[in-house]
C-alpha cells in the first residue's frame, strides 16, 4: 500500500513541478494564488537556476525517478532498489529544506508551488523511511 501512496504522491509532485516549469517559461508573472507576488520573486532570484537550468526541471526529474523506482518496487520487492528510492527521497527532501530555507531567510518570499512540492517530497521521504525500516526488520 505504501508503494502506491508514494507513486500517487510522485505523480502529484510531477504535476506541481511541471506546472511550475511551464510558468517559468512564460513571459508574464507566475500564477500564485496564495502568496501573491512571492512566486515571481522566487523565480527572479539568483537561486532559481542551477547551471542555467530552472529548478522546476530538477523537481520533474526527482518525481519521475521516484515514480519509476516505485513501479519497479511494486512489481518486484528488492531491498537494494528500496534503498535507492530512500536515497533519492533523502536527496530530494534535503534539497527542498535548502530551498525553503532560502525562501525564508534569503529571498524573503514564499512560492506556494515550491512549498507544495516540498511538502509532497517530505511525505515521500517519511513513507520511504518507514517502508525501508519495515523491510529491514
Amino acid at each position: 500500500m505504501s508503494n502506491r501512496i508514494i507513486f500517487i504522491l510522485s505523480l502529484l509532485g510531477l504535476i506541481v513541478t511541471a506546472f511550475l516549469a511551464f510558468e517559468y517559461i512564460q513571459t508574464g508573472p507566475i500564477v500564485c494564488p496564495i502568496t501573491g507576488a512571492g512566486c515571481e520573486l522566487v523565480r527572479k532570484s539568483s537561486y532559481s537556476k542551477i547551471l542555467g537550468i530552472d529548478l522546476p526541471y530538477f523537481g520533474i526529474l526527482f518525481y519521475i525517478a521516484v515514480a519509476t523506482i516505485t513501479i519497479w518496487l511494486i512489481q518486484k520487492s528488492d531491498k537494494l532498489v528500496s534503498g535507492l528510492r530512500l536515497l533519492v527521497s533523502i536527496i530530494g527532501f534535503a534539497f527542498g529544506v535548502y530551498l525553503t530555507f532560502l525562501e525564508a531567510f534569503v529571498i524573503h518570499a514564499w512560492c506556494i508551488w515550491c512549498l507544495t512540492s516540498f511538502i509532497i517530497s517530505g511525505f515521500i521521504f517519511l513513507i520511504c523511511i518507514e517502508e525501508f525500516r519495515r523491510k529491514s526488520i
